[in-house]
C-alpha cells in the first residue's frame, strides 16, 4: 500500500512528465487549432467534392450511392460546357491580371512622384474607393450604366465622341466584365505597388539619377528589379483571386448572352443549381481545383521565389 508521500511524489513526476511534453511539442500545440480549422473548411470538403464527382447521384447513406467512375467527368467536357468556360476564365484572368498590373503600377508611380502631402492622401484614397465597392453593387450600377437606352456611358460616348455606343452587355460582354473587373480591382495592385515603390532607398533612385538615367531606364534597371518579390507576390494572389471570380460577372451578365462569358465558377453553379446535376458540378469543380493549383506551382516554380529574391 502506497505512503501518502509516494503518491505525492507520482503525481509531481505526472505533472512534470505533463509539463515536458508541453514543452517540448509547444509550437504543435498552437498550430493544432488552426490544423483542425484547415482540415474541417478546406480537405473534408475537398474529399467531399471528389467523392460527390464518382456517384450518379448524393445520399444519406454514403455507402449506398451508385459509383459511376469517371462517367460525370465525361459528362462535364463533351456536354457540360467545361471546356469552353475554361477557355472564358483563362482568357478573363489573362487580361483582367495584365491590365490590373499595368494600370495599378502606373497609378502608384505617378502618385509616389506627387510632392504635396496632402495631394498624396487624397489620390491614394480615391483610387481605393472602387474596391470598397461591393459585387452586388457594382454589378447592379454596372448594369444600369451600359444599358444601352438608359446608360450614361452610351449617352456620353453617343454625345461627346463621334461613335456610337456598342451594345456592351450583347455585342462585348466578355470586354465589358474585363474592364468591370480592371476597374474594381486595380486599387488592390496600386495598395501594393505603392508600397512598394515607397520602400525603395532613395540612395539608389539618386545614384541613378547622378549617373543620368533617365527616368524610364531608372524604372526598368533599378526600381523594377528592387521591386521584383512585391510584383510577384501580388500578381500571385490576384490571379488565383481572379479564378475565384463569380459575383460581378454573374450578376451583369449571368453567364450570358448565351455562354459567352460563363466562367468556370459560373458553370459549375448553373450545373448544380439549375440543372440539377450535383455529380457533373462536383467533377468540373475537382479539375478546377487541380487547374489551378497546377498553375500556381508552375508560376512559383518557373517565376518563383528564389529568382525573385536573387
Amino acid at each position: 500500500m502506497s505512503t501518502p508521500t509516494q503518491t505525492e511524489t507520482t503525481n509531481a513526476q505526472g505533472l512534470a512528465r505533463l509539463r515536458d511534453l508541453w514543452n517540448d511539442y509547444l509550437p504543435y500545440w498552437f498550430m493544432a487549432p488552426m490544423v483542425l480549422v484547415m482540415v474541417s473548411i478546406t480537405f473534408f470538403p475537398g474529399a467531399y467534392d471528389l467523392y460527390l464527382s464518382l456517384i450518379a447521384e448524393p445520399t444519406l447513406n454514403v455507402f449506398q450511392a451508385e459509383f459511376v467512375g469517371l462517367e460525370n467527368f465525361r459528362t462535364a467536357f463533351t456536354r457540360g460546357g467545361a471546356i469552353h468556360s475554361f477557355v472564358i476564365t483563362v482568357t478573363v484572368v489573362v487580361s483582367a491580371l495584365v491590365l490590373e498590373s499595368l494600370l495599378g503600377f502606373v497609378l502608384a508611380a505617378l502618385v509616389t512622384g506627387v510632392e504635396s502631402g496632402r495631394a498624396k492622401s487624397f489620390y491614394r484614397v480615391l483610387f481605393i474607393v472602387p474596391m470598397a465597392v461591393a459585387p452586388v453593387s457594382l454589378a447592379t450600377i454596372g448594369r444600369i450604366m451600359l444599358n444601352s437606352e438608359i446608360g450614361i456611358i452610351p449617352y456620353m460616348i453617343n454625345t461627346v465622341t463621334p461613335f456610337t455606343a456598342p451594345a456592351f452587355l450583347s455585342e462585348i460582354p466578355l470586354l465589358t466584365v474585363i474592364l468591370l473587373d480592371t476597374w474594381n480591382w486595380t486599387p488592390f495592385m496600386f495598395i501594393i505597388f505603392y508600397a512598394g515603390l515607397s520602400s525603395v532607398p532613395d540612395t539608389l533612385v539618386e545614384a541613378s539619377r547622378v549617373d543620368g538615367a533617365p527616368l524610364w531606364r531608372r524604372y526598368i534597371h533599378v526600381i523594377i528589379p528592387y521591386m521584383k518579390p512585391v510584383v510577384f507576390v501580388a500578381t500571385l494572389i490576384r490571379m488565383i483571386d481572379l479564378f475565384r471570380t463569380f459575383g460581378v460577372v454573374y450578376g451583369l451578365t449571368q453567364g450570358g448572352p448565351g455562354t459567352a462569358t460563363q466562367l468556370v465558377s459560373i458553370n459549375i453553379y448553373e450545373q448544380m443549381f439549375i440543372n440539377n446535376s450535383p455529380g457533373v458540378a462536383a467533377a468540373i469543380a475537382v479539375v478546377y481545383l487541380v487547374f489551378v493549383i497546377a498553375i500556381a506551382n508552375i508560376v512559383i516554380a518557373k517565376v518563383g521565389f528564389k529568382g525573385v529574391w536573387d
